[in-house]
């Protein structure tokens, strides 16, 4: 009985063993990055990336300066000052074109 345990074991491994190889090879497909076939689009997809940044960044700071002019309104708003109200209601449409502001040349492009 011992031995036949033994053998479905050594079975196993042996299964096992060939698989390892196969599994690796598909794995190293499956996951393997697209990498640009020519220089123009290894240029073009760094470009990109660095578009993606700044794009991040300009909408982040789209959105400080909106909650700053929501912020200024209220207050502006609270001592009835229609000067400040003003700048603040610029400072918001501000933020909005900042934070908006990817989507709108995507739409533009």
């Amino acid at each position: 009985m011992i031995r036949k345990i033994k053998k479905c074991f050594n079975r196993m491994a042996g299964v096992k063993r060939k698989a390892i190889p196969a599994l690796a090879v598909s794995l190293l497909i499956a996951f393997l990055p697209a990498y640009p076939v020519s220089a123009a689009e290894l240029v073009t997809a760094r470009i990109d990336v660095i578009k993606t940044l700044v794009a991040a960044i300009i909408t982040a700071a789209g959105a400080i300066v909106l909650l700053w002019g929501i912020f200024d309104f209220a207050s502006a708003y609270q001592q009835h000052d229609s000067a400040q109200q003003t700048m603040a209601l610029k400072k918001v449409i501000a933020g909005i074109i900042m934070a908006l502001g990817s989507q709108i040349v995507a739409l533009l492009v």
